[in-house]
Protein backbone atom coordinates (compact mmCIF):
# COMPACT_ATOMS: atom_id res chain seq x y z
CA UNK A 1 0.00 0.00 0.00
CA UNK A 2 1.41 3.36 -1.06
CA UNK A 3 1.11 6.11 1.56
CA UNK A 4 1.25 9.62 0.17
CA UNK A 5 1.96 12.37 2.70
CA UNK A 6 1.14 15.94 1.83
CA UNK A 7 3.72 18.56 2.79
CA UNK A 8 2.92 20.69 5.84
CA UNK A 9 1.44 24.12 5.24
CA UNK A 10 3.59 27.20 5.62
CA UNK A 11 4.09 27.93 9.36
CA UNK A 12 4.26 31.67 8.62
CA UNK A 13 0.72 31.51 7.23
CA UNK A 14 -0.52 29.80 10.39
CA UNK A 15 1.34 32.39 12.49
CA UNK A 16 -0.47 35.21 10.68
CA UNK A 17 -3.80 33.45 11.25
CA UNK A 18 -3.06 33.33 14.99
CA UNK A 19 -2.32 37.09 14.87
CA UNK A 20 -5.75 37.69 13.32
CA UNK A 21 -7.31 35.78 16.21
CA UNK A 22 -5.27 37.85 18.67
CA UNK A 23 -6.46 41.10 17.07
CA UNK A 24 -10.07 39.99 17.44
CA UNK A 25 -9.54 39.11 21.11
CA UNK A 26 -7.80 42.42 21.87
CA UNK A 27 -10.50 44.40 20.08
CA UNK A 28 -13.16 42.74 22.24
CA UNK A 29 -11.10 43.38 25.40
CA UNK A 30 -10.75 47.07 24.52
CA UNK A 31 -14.50 47.34 23.95
CA UNK A 32 -15.20 45.87 27.39
CA UNK A 33 -12.52 48.07 28.95
CA UNK A 34 -14.09 51.20 27.46
CA UNK A 35 -17.40 50.28 29.04
CA UNK A 36 -15.61 49.78 32.36
CA UNK A 37 -13.85 53.15 32.22
CA UNK A 38 -17.19 54.88 31.65
CA UNK A 39 -18.19 53.55 35.08
CA UNK A 40 -14.86 54.65 36.63
CA UNK A 41 -13.61 51.06 36.79
CA UNK A 42 -9.96 50.50 35.89
CA UNK A 43 -9.52 47.40 33.67
CA UNK A 44 -7.25 44.64 35.01
CA UNK A 45 -3.64 44.97 33.98
CA UNK A 46 -2.92 41.26 33.74
CA UNK A 47 -5.85 40.57 31.40
CA UNK A 48 -3.80 41.06 28.22
CA UNK A 49 -2.74 37.68 26.82
CA UNK A 50 0.75 37.32 25.35
CA UNK A 51 1.19 37.62 21.61
CA UNK A 52 1.51 34.38 19.63
CA UNK A 53 5.08 33.18 19.29
CA UNK A 54 6.60 33.31 15.85
CA UNK A 55 7.86 29.93 14.73
CA UNK A 56 11.40 30.10 13.45
CA UNK A 57 11.66 28.34 10.14
CA UNK A 58 14.66 26.08 9.87
CA UNK A 59 16.25 26.04 6.44
CA UNK A 60 17.56 22.75 5.16
CA UNK A 61 20.16 24.48 3.00
CA UNK A 62 23.04 26.80 3.75
CA UNK A 63 23.66 29.99 1.88
CA UNK A 64 27.08 30.58 0.44
CA UNK A 65 29.02 33.76 -0.23
CA UNK A 66 27.17 34.35 -3.51
CA UNK A 67 23.83 34.26 -1.62
CA UNK A 68 22.01 31.74 -3.77
CA UNK A 69 20.27 28.50 -2.89
CA UNK A 70 22.23 25.48 -4.09
CA UNK A 71 20.43 23.02 -6.32
CA UNK A 72 18.85 20.00 -4.74
CA UNK A 73 19.17 17.28 -7.34
CA UNK A 74 16.32 14.78 -7.22
CA UNK A 75 15.17 12.21 -9.76
CA UNK A 76 12.28 14.48 -10.67
CA UNK A 77 14.50 17.57 -11.17
CA UNK A 78 16.89 15.52 -13.28
CA UNK A 79 14.08 14.41 -15.57
CA UNK A 80 14.14 10.78 -14.52
CA UNK A 81 11.05 8.63 -14.33
CA UNK A 82 9.33 9.17 -11.00
CA UNK A 83 6.42 7.27 -9.55
CA UNK A 84 3.61 9.47 -8.31
CA UNK A 85 0.20 8.52 -6.95
CA UNK A 86 -2.95 9.25 -8.86
CA UNK A 87 -5.35 11.12 -6.62
CA UNK A 88 -9.08 10.72 -6.94
CA UNK A 89 -11.28 13.71 -7.66
CA UNK A 90 -12.73 13.60 -4.15
CA UNK A 91 -9.27 13.79 -2.56
CA UNK A 92 -8.26 16.64 -4.85
CA UNK A 93 -11.32 18.67 -3.95
CA UNK A 94 -10.72 17.98 -0.26
CA UNK A 95 -7.13 19.26 -0.52
CA UNK A 96 -8.24 22.34 -2.47
CA UNK A 97 -10.97 23.11 0.07
CA UNK A 98 -8.48 23.03 2.94
CA UNK A 99 -5.92 25.15 1.08
CA UNK A 100 -8.44 27.75 -0.07
CA UNK A 101 -9.99 28.03 3.39
CA UNK A 102 -6.52 28.51 4.92
CA UNK A 103 -5.63 31.31 2.50
CA UNK A 104 -8.90 33.15 3.11
CA UNK A 105 -8.50 32.91 6.88
CA UNK A 106 -4.99 34.24 6.35
CA UNK A 107 -6.37 37.51 4.93
CA UNK A 108 -9.04 37.89 7.63
CA UNK A 109 -12.17 36.04 6.47
CA UNK A 110 -13.45 33.77 9.23
CA UNK A 111 -16.80 32.52 7.91
CA UNK A 112 -18.18 31.67 4.50
CA UNK A 113 -21.05 29.81 2.86
CA UNK A 114 -20.38 26.36 1.49
CA UNK A 115 -21.61 27.46 -1.94
CA UNK A 116 -18.93 30.18 -2.06
CA UNK A 117 -16.23 27.70 -1.09
CA UNK A 118 -17.43 25.23 -3.73
CA UNK A 119 -17.30 27.94 -6.39
CA UNK A 120 -13.73 28.85 -5.44
CA UNK A 121 -12.72 25.18 -5.54
CA UNK A 122 -14.05 24.88 -9.11
CA UNK A 123 -12.20 28.05 -10.16
CA UNK A 124 -8.86 26.92 -8.70
CA UNK A 125 -9.28 23.41 -10.11
CA UNK A 126 -9.93 24.80 -13.58
CA UNK A 127 -6.88 27.09 -13.25
CA UNK A 128 -4.62 24.17 -12.34
CA UNK A 129 -5.95 22.17 -15.28
CA UNK A 130 -5.12 25.11 -17.55
CA UNK A 131 -1.57 25.29 -16.21
CA UNK A 132 -1.05 21.54 -16.64
CA UNK A 133 -2.49 21.63 -20.17
CA UNK A 134 -0.12 24.45 -21.14
CA UNK A 135 2.85 22.57 -19.69
CA UNK A 136 2.01 19.46 -21.69
CA UNK A 137 1.52 21.51 -24.84
CA UNK A 138 4.81 23.36 -24.33
CA UNK A 139 6.67 20.07 -23.88
CA UNK A 140 5.21 18.75 -27.12
CA UNK A 141 6.19 21.95 -28.93
CA UNK A 142 9.72 21.67 -27.57
CA UNK A 143 9.98 18.06 -28.75
CA UNK A 144 9.01 19.24 -32.24
CA UNK A 145 11.91 21.67 -32.21
CA UNK A 146 9.92 24.83 -31.56
CA UNK A 147 12.02 26.81 -29.11
CA UNK A 148 11.11 30.00 -27.26
CA UNK A 149 13.02 32.78 -25.55
CA UNK A 150 12.05 31.55 -22.08
CA UNK A 151 14.73 29.77 -20.06
CA UNK A 152 12.41 26.83 -19.28
CA UNK A 153 8.87 25.60 -19.77
CA UNK A 154 7.70 26.45 -16.26
CA UNK A 155 8.76 30.09 -16.63
CA UNK A 156 6.96 30.23 -19.98
CA UNK A 157 3.70 28.82 -18.62
CA UNK A 158 3.69 30.97 -15.47
CA UNK A 159 4.22 34.08 -17.57
CA UNK A 160 1.50 33.18 -20.08
CA UNK A 161 -1.03 32.47 -17.32
CA UNK A 162 -0.48 35.91 -15.76
CA UNK A 163 1.49 34.87 -12.67
CA UNK A 164 4.59 36.81 -13.71
CA UNK A 165 6.92 33.85 -13.79
CA UNK A 166 9.07 32.68 -10.89
CA UNK A 167 9.80 36.31 -9.99
CA UNK A 168 6.08 37.01 -9.69
CA UNK A 169 5.63 34.13 -7.25
CA UNK A 170 8.60 35.35 -5.22
CA UNK A 171 7.25 38.91 -5.05
CA UNK A 172 3.86 37.61 -3.98
CA UNK A 173 5.38 35.62 -1.14
CA UNK A 174 7.52 38.54 0.02
CA UNK A 175 4.61 41.01 0.06
CA UNK A 176 1.55 38.94 0.92
CA UNK A 177 3.14 36.45 3.34
CA UNK A 178 6.29 37.84 4.95
CA UNK A 179 5.48 41.57 5.01
CA UNK A 180 1.83 40.91 5.83
CA UNK A 181 2.89 39.05 8.96
CA UNK A 182 4.90 42.11 10.00
CA UNK A 183 1.86 44.34 9.45
CA UNK A 184 -0.25 42.12 11.69
CA UNK A 185 2.46 42.15 14.38
CA UNK A 186 2.46 45.95 14.39
CA UNK A 187 -1.33 45.96 14.61
CA UNK A 188 -1.22 43.71 17.68
CA UNK A 189 1.36 45.96 19.37
CA UNK A 190 -0.79 49.04 18.70
CA UNK A 191 -3.78 47.39 20.39
CA UNK A 192 -1.65 46.41 23.39
CA UNK A 193 -0.40 50.00 23.75
CA UNK A 194 -3.94 51.32 23.46
CA UNK A 195 -5.12 48.98 26.20
CA UNK A 196 -2.18 50.08 28.41
CA UNK A 197 -3.26 53.72 28.13
CA UNK A 198 -6.69 52.76 29.44
CA UNK A 199 -5.11 51.49 32.66
CA UNK A 200 -4.06 55.03 33.62
CA UNK A 201 -6.83 56.70 35.66
CA UNK A 202 -8.11 59.92 34.15
CA UNK A 203 -7.58 62.99 36.36
CA UNK A 204 -10.25 65.66 36.27
CA UNK A 205 -9.09 69.17 35.50
CA UNK A 206 -10.25 70.87 38.69
CA UNK A 207 -10.35 74.67 38.70
CA UNK A 208 -8.13 76.43 41.18
CA UNK A 209 -10.25 78.18 43.81
CA UNK A 210 -7.69 80.98 44.00
CA UNK A 211 -8.55 81.92 40.42
CA UNK A 212 -12.30 82.21 41.09
CA UNK A 213 -13.89 85.64 41.33
CA UNK A 214 -17.20 85.63 43.16
CA UNK A 215 -19.60 88.28 41.86
CA UNK A 216 -22.80 89.19 43.65
CA UNK A 217 -25.75 90.17 41.52
CA UNK A 218 -27.82 92.97 42.97
CA UNK A 219 -31.10 91.81 41.46
CA UNK A 220 -31.01 88.10 42.14
CA UNK A 221 -28.75 88.21 45.16
CA UNK A 222 -27.16 84.93 44.11
CA UNK A 223 -23.48 84.14 43.92
CA UNK A 224 -21.95 82.59 40.82
CA UNK A 225 -18.35 81.79 39.93
CA UNK A 226 -16.41 83.26 37.02
CA UNK A 227 -13.16 81.55 36.10
CA UNK A 228 -10.34 83.88 35.10
CA UNK A 229 -6.93 82.23 34.80
CA UNK A 230 -5.12 85.57 34.51
CA UNK A 231 -6.31 86.99 37.83
CA UNK A 232 -4.74 85.97 41.14
CA UNK A 233 -6.09 87.67 44.28
CA UNK A 234 -4.19 85.48 46.69
CA UNK A 235 -2.05 88.40 47.97
CA UNK A 236 -4.96 89.93 49.90
CA UNK A 237 -6.02 88.98 53.38
CA UNK A 238 -7.67 85.60 53.32
CA UNK A 239 -10.28 86.69 55.91
CA UNK A 240 -11.46 89.53 53.69
CA UNK A 241 -14.08 88.68 51.07
CA UNK A 242 -12.75 88.68 47.54
CA UNK A 243 -15.33 91.23 46.36
CA UNK A 244 -14.26 93.72 49.08
CA UNK A 245 -10.63 93.17 48.14
CA UNK A 246 -11.40 93.95 44.54
CA UNK A 247 -13.24 97.14 45.60
CA UNK A 248 -10.29 98.19 47.75
CA UNK A 249 -7.95 97.64 44.82
CA UNK A 250 -10.17 99.75 42.59
CA UNK A 251 -10.30 102.62 45.16
CA UNK A 252 -6.52 102.59 45.55
CA UNK A 253 -6.05 102.83 41.78
CA UNK A 254 -8.48 105.78 41.54
CA UNK A 255 -6.74 107.57 44.43
CA UNK A 256 -3.34 107.06 42.81
CA UNK A 257 -4.64 108.40 39.50
CA UNK A 258 -6.14 111.47 41.23
CA UNK A 259 -2.84 112.16 43.00
CA UNK A 260 -0.99 112.08 39.68
CA UNK A 261 -3.43 114.62 38.21
CA UNK A 262 -3.01 116.92 41.23
CA UNK A 263 0.77 116.83 40.95
CA UNK A 264 0.57 117.66 37.27
CA UNK A 265 -1.58 120.76 38.00
CA UNK A 266 0.88 121.98 40.65
CA UNK A 267 3.74 121.68 38.16
CA UNK A 268 1.84 123.82 35.64
CA UNK A 269 1.11 126.53 38.25
CA UNK A 270 4.77 126.74 39.26
CA UNK A 271 5.78 127.18 35.61
CA UNK A 272 3.35 130.07 35.27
Amino acid sequence: MFIFRLPAQDPLVHYTISLHKYVDDMTEMIRVAELATEKNIIPPEDAVPPMPLKIKKEFTHKRNSLNYVPKDFTPFSCGLATEYPELSEAIVKNILAKSIATLFVHIGYETSHQSVLDLLIDIVEDFFKTVCFRIVKSVEEEEKGNTTSFPNIVEKVLTETGLGGIRGLSDYYQNRIIKYATVMENRCKELIDHYSTMLIPKTENLLDSSKMIRIKEEDAGEMFDVYNPEVHLTTFDSDMPVSESALQLLNSLEAEQGLQVLEANNVKQEDV
